[in-house]
């Protein structure tokens, strides 16, 4: 079936006038009757689709307006429902060739008497989709209104009051202005400076504005002229040069007259010979700045440019010289959050009320430390909330309540974000209300749920995992979300929400009737299209839930005891139910049901068996049964002809033939090639659109290793020359598997990831070698200590990206000069190990994570010098620290030297600290008492958390 675009703003309607134009063409045998309605329908709901399109970007709408929109966007759903099960039927439309057994005939032709009832019935249900449309036009046509009533009240842009607040009332700024005045203010000594830029990255109230302000108070009596503009989402650039004019130069005549090129010519003029600082703020996109970085004359005279966005790209074309920085600004410490909310509140923590402690602790953790929300939940709390009312607050939504000038300031700031989106992104936005608080949501997860749903449309071919992916880079981007754990890429494969933009996106969910949740408070009054379950909901309230509609069932938590009848759900695009252990298998017994389905997840669950009807699911697009329990693939599976994803336990044995079946998939794995038949293996190579594959090379308990050696590389050769793009291999080496590579496995050009689990790394070294693509090398546990030469070794891989290790034992201190040159992220979870990184060591690394076992260091009388200032493009280091058996200030000087070591490194790194085993940290004269369970005495420091720094 045809993929089309679901909306949030549209609804299905796009996707419907996709469907219907479909269903147009002589391909399908419709009654004449039944064409011309939908020829009708077509025309009239292109006419509506062009009503949604100009809602989509009113911010508040009148009611009348928001009624008709949400009523469009109900139907064209409803419609695309049936229009969907109409392409079902004709699809299972009879095949004319002849021939057969009596039996098949005898078939073929009930079909037919079967599908002339069916044109009737399709006849009858377009005739009621046509009255449904006709109703929907002709009622809001009699109370129609002039569209100048659509648009939002002009409102005053709160962040002019951050502007101009006073100093004193402020928290948490003055950490980063003096350490962005001190940047500023190093003179690098170079003569022929053309000054510096510094542009300030952050989502939308995290304080930029305030930042830059406290900045431009601090610094602007140093410079001879000064300015200060705001950007909005769609400026006025006649307007902003003239302003940046009038304010560096009062006495122009010419300020705000005639055209753009001019107004530039006569900034430039001005500033050629000046020493100035001028200050963009929230600027929203490149072309903005290249048009006035086309005024802001780059002289000698050490003059500064700050400018302040939401979108990394846009900071990124604002710091185009190596002197120029990009800061990424962090939200409040839980130190400055409480000092902001308890002043507001209370004056101080001090006058805090015991009782309204605890529930201050949740709320102040929802707001996550940006300094807006703050504002906006403590102003509402100010006017003498009873305990339930704060109660309350700490669980609900800070969205749509209240009448906080604040809260309402939140909700503009984050709108500013949420409009300037294209349509698409909001869709794929918004369906992140679907997923937990707090909760680290996988980017492929997210990406294929997004296609099966229709948020991801092309229309000139291209992959749509590649479009999904840009569209969740976007919003990184745009810092709507938080990328987690980034890759040697650059690309985050997780990210979180932050709770205050979670709150909004959930309003706007609401507001829309986009995503449905739950609640033991209250059910939603409308149709549920989406639905998501955290394992709170009871169950009579679920079943009371008319479920026909919904096209999206997520789950969530090992308190997930309970699906609703599939039988009802004949509309579901998607069952997710990751990591829901609660489930058994009789909760799918009736998963043949669900025709519509094309996105299934059950890994991570402990579901034993894959149905046997999950053949029966012709539309299943991808199907996630990683991590769980089978230890057998039925045949039916084989039948999934539009099957693209497939994720299966790497111990589940496929049926002998029929995977060559499969032509459509593009990803498979995790499959343990020497489990399957030879016929499997060879079939393997017939998946020619294959473009990922995983497998896993372990030969233990196989008796013709040799044979399907053969047949596998043979296969893996095939795959290569057609579409194989990334080949990723597990291997548990055993003794007859020294020799690996050296005459069987060829160094293929898709390998770009390996695993290893056993055996060690001599064993396929002279091969990796040869391996001209391969990124990731994963050194597993099982493999012995691992030693200086290891290492080396490794060192040499000529396109090494990302290294991992979790081996048992490293021999240490392993010194690290040469090699690595590509590398860009180290992960390593050694024992008792110290890396020692000298002058030049890994020239690309950008992120690193170790562990220091101080005790083992102590002992062995090393000094806390790791080298880590000699990484010269080091972005992020992350240490965590074993306290075992070494007292706290030990403790605090290998804290304290590894922030020196990141001040002296020159790309100024964000440093993240873990203490570990702090209950076992000796007193301070290392002395201990035996306790009875441990025989350690446990001590308490002050905070034994992580910490963060940037410098």
């Amino acid at each position: 079936m045809e993929r089309f675009l679901v909306s949030a703003s549209t609804g299905a309607m796009t996707s419907l006038l996709g469907k219907l134009g479909t269903i147009l063409i002589d391909e399908y045998k419709l009654l004449k009757d039944v064409r011309d309605d939908i020829k009708f329908l077509k025309d009239e709901l292109e006419a509506m689709q062009a009503f949604l399109l100009v809602m989509a970007d009113v911010e508040e709408p009148d009611h009348q307006a928001k009624l008709r929109a949400n009523a469009i966007r109900d139907l064209s759903y409803d419609i695309e429902d049936k229009i969907d099960r109409f392409m079902i039927l004709m699809d299972h439309e009879p095949s004319s060739k002849s021939g057969g057994s009596f039996k098949e005939i005898f078939n073929k032709s009930m079909k037919k008497i079967k599908n002339i009832k069916t044109q009737h019935k399709i006849a009858k249900d377009v005739k009621d989709i046509k009255i449904q449309v006709k109703e929907v036009s002709e009622r809001y046509t009699r109370y129609k209104k002039d569209e100048s009533s659509w648009a939002r009240n002009v409102k005053v842009d709160p962040r002019l009051h951050a502007i101009y607040k006073d100093a004193s009332q402020l928290v948490g700024v003055n950490g980063p202005r003096d350490d962005l005045v001190k940047w500023l203010s190093n003179d690098d000594g170079d003569s022929t400076s053309q000054g510096k830029v510094v542009s300030i990255v952050g989502s939308g109230g995290l304080g930029k504005t305030t930042l830059v302000r406290q900045v431009y108070d601090k610094l602007g009596a140093n410079y001879e002229c000064r300015a200060f503009v705001s950007i909005s989402r769609s400026p006025d650039m006649m307007k902003i040069l003239s302003s940046i004019l009038y304010q560096v130069n009062p006495d122009c005549t010419h300020a705000g007259v005639g055209d753009t090129q001019l107004i530039i010519e006569q900034i430039r003029d001005f500033l050629k010979d000046k020493r100035y600082l001028i200050i963009i703020d929230d600027i929203w996109d490149i072309q903005t700045w290249q048009t006035l970085d086309c005024a802001l004359y780059k002289n000698n005279r050490d003059s500064v440019i700050m400018t302040t966005t939401r979108i990394h790209d846009v900071a990124k074309s604002c710091c185009s010289s190596e002197k120029d920085l990009v800061y990424k600004i962090k939200p409040l410490s839980v130190a400055d959050s409480k000092k902001l909310f308890f002043k507001r509140i209370f004056g101080c923590e001090g006058k805090c009320p015991a009782n309204l402690k605890e529930a201050s602790e949740d709320i102040l953790k929802r707001c996550g430390g940006l300094p807006l929300a703050i504002n906006a939940i403590s102003s509402l709390l100010a006017t003498g909330k009873t305990n339930e009312e704060w109660d309350r607050m700490r669980c609900s939504s800070g969205f749509g309540s209240g009448t906080s000038s604040d809260n309402d300031a939140v909700t503009y700031i984050l709108s500013l974000s949420y409009f300037d989106l294209p349509l698409h992104l909001r869709s794929c936005l918004l369906y992140l209300t679907l997923f937990p608080e707090d909760y680290e949501i996988g980017r492929q997860r997210l990406v294929h749920r997004w296609i099966s749903e229709g948020l991801v449309h092309c229309k000139d071919g291209r992959d749509l995992v590649e479009l999904g992916e840009t569209y969740f880079h976007e919003l990184v981007n745009r810092c709507l979300i938080q990328p987690v754990d980034i890759g040697h890429d650059g690309k985050a494969p997780h990210c979180r929400v932050h709770d205050t933009i979670l709150d909004f996106l959930i309003y706007k969910s609401t507001e829309e009737n986009f995503c449905t949740l739950l609640s033991n408070y209250s059910l939603p009054d409308s149709r549920v299209r989406r639905l998501s379950l955290m394992g709170y909901e009871d169950q009579p309230s679920i079943e009371h839930l008319d479920l026909s509609r919904l096209r999206s069932l997520g789950c969530f938590g090992f308190r997930v005891f309970y699906l609703p009848s599939l039988v009802k759900l004949s509309s579901l695009r998607v069952l997710d139910v990751w990591n829901c252990r609660g489930l058994s298998d009789c909760n799918f017994k009736d998963i043949g049901r669900l025709p519509q389905l094309r996105y299934l997840n059950i890994s991570f669950t402990d579901i034993s068996e894959l149905p046997r009807q999950i053949g029966d699911l012709e539309y299943l697009e991808t199907l996630d049964a990683s991590a769980t329990q089978f230890s057998e693939i039925p045949e039916s599976l084989t039948r999934l002809k539009r099957l693209v994803r497939l994720f299966i336990p790497d111990e589940a044995k496929f049926p002998d033939d029929g995977i060559g079946n499969l032509k459509s998939l593009q990803e498979f794995g995790d499959v343990n090639t020497f489990m399957q038949s030879p016929k499997f293996l060879e079939e393997l190579g017939e998946l020619t659109n294959l473009r990922k594959l995983s497998i896993t090379w372990n030969t233990y308990k196989c008796d013709d290793v040799g044979y399907k050696e053969k047949i596998l590389v043979s296969s893996l050769c095939k795959l290569e020359a057609c579409n194989l793009r990334t080949l990723r291999i597990s291997f548990y080496l055993g003794e007859r598997d020294c020799f690996i590579g050296q005459s069987n496995l060829p160094a293929l050009n898709s390998i770009r990831e390996v695993y290893l689990f056993g055996g060690k790394l001599c064993q396929i070294a002279q091969w990796m070698h040869s391996l001209v693509n391969l990124e990731k090398l994963w050194i597993g546990t099982n493999l012995g200590r691992i030693q200086q030469q290891d290492i080396d070794m490794v060192g040499c891989l000529p396109s090494l990206l990302e290294l991992e290790l979790y081996p048992d034992r490293c021999v240490g201190p392993i010194v690290i000069g040469g090699g690595f040159q590509r590398l860009q992220k180290f992960m390593s979870y050694c024992d008792f190990t110290v890396f020692m990184f000298e002058v030049g060591a890994m020239p690309c690394l950008k992120r690193l994570r170790i562990q220091v076992h101080l005790d083992t260091l102590k002992s062995a009388r090393r000094g806390f010098d790791f080298g880590i200032q000699h990484l010269s493009s080091l972005d992020w280091i992350s240490v965590s620290i074993y306290c075992s058996g070494v007292s706290a200030a030990y403790v605090e000087a290998a804290e304290s030297a590894f922030k020196n070591m990141v001040e002296a490194n020159p790309n100024r790194p964000t440093l993240e600290m873990q203490r570990q085993c702090t209950e076992y940290m000796l007193e301070e004269d290392g002395q201990k008492e035996v306790d009875q369970e441990t025989g350690f005495k446990r001590i308490t420091p002050g905070f034994l958390g992580r910490s963060i720094y940037q410098f």
